[in-house]
Formats: structure tokens, C-alpha cells, sequence
């Protein structure tokens, strides 16, 4: 168990927040449009992978705190599950996002071989699902403070 990094956190929160409002600006893209930019396909595509990174850090540092666990051993994608199930966030919520761990390893290391439909689909998946996780992860941080 470690202490909690709340400040950390919170910066996290508000640079995901943010980037989630420009991701927003490009929600109502067609396919047909997104595809016409490449320079905006790499922006969204940036965004996307600082959004996952970002919740994926969140949950590890949250998991740090309560559990005694190797963090080195945890994928990306176990990150989720086991916010769920440590009841950061909904179960429901961390399967959806546990799915969205994988395309960030995707967008950072397979970056020329991107599929733009799976690009585009994840943009359209993020704007609706991480709201809702920076929601939970932060009526969690509250209910920390008001058992302190």
C-alpha cells in the first residue's frame, strides 16, 4: 500500500478532460472525412493514445494503494478489469475499457499499420466512455475524502 497521489491524479484528470474536448471537435467527422486528413487523423490518434494512457496511469496508481501488487506483471488491459473490480470504476465500464488498452498499445507501437476504421471507431467509443470513467474515477476520489 502506498500513499495517494491525488495531485497526480488530478493533473491526469484534467489533461484527459481536455483532450477529450478537442476529440469532441472531431466526433462528428464522417468516416469519409476523417479520412481526407492525414494530419488530423495523427492529432486524433495522439489524443486517443495520451486519453488510455492516462486512465491506464490513473488505475495503476489507485490499484498501488490498495493492493500489495506488482504493477510490472499487470497488462494494460488487467488495469482496467481490476479497477472494476477494486470498484473504481463500473465493472461494465472496465470491460468496455479494458478493450481500449490494446489499441493504445496499437496507436504506440504499431503506429504506420493503424487501421482507420478501428482509429475512427475508437474516437467515436472514447468521447462517450471516458467521460464516464474520469465521472467515476472522481466520485471515487470523493468518497476517499469523506471516509478520511
Amino acid at each position: 500500500m502506498t500513499d495517494l497521489d491525488l495531485e497526480g491524479i488530478g493533473k491526469k484528470l484534467i489533461g484527459m478532460t481536455k483532450r477529450l474536448n478537442r476529440l469532441y471537435t472531431y466526433q462528428s467527422l464522417t468516416f469519409e472525412e476523417y479520412l481526407q486528413d492525414e494530419d488530423r487523423q495523427a492529432t486524433i490518434e495522439r489524443y486517443l493514445e495520451v486519453v488510455i494512457q492516462a486512465a491506464i496511469d490513473i488505475n495503476r496508481m489507485l490499484i498501488k494503494h490498495i493492493e500489495d501488487i506488482d504493477l510490472e506483471e499487470l497488462t494494460n488491459a488487467e488495469a482496467f478489469t481490476l479497477a472494476g473490480e477494486l470498484g473504481f470504476i463500473a465493472s461494465d465500464l472496465a470491460a468496455q475499457l479494458a478493450l481500449s488498452a490494446g489499441f493504445r498499445n496499437v496507436l504506440a507501437h504499431i503506429y504506420d499499420d493503424i487501421i482507420p476504421e478501428m482509429a475512427y471507431r475508437a474516437l467515436q467509443l472514447a468521447v462517450v466512455q471516458y467521460p464516464q470513467y474520469i465521472q467515476q474515477i472522481q466520485t471515487y476520489l470523493n468518497s476517499l475524502e469523506k471516509d478520511e
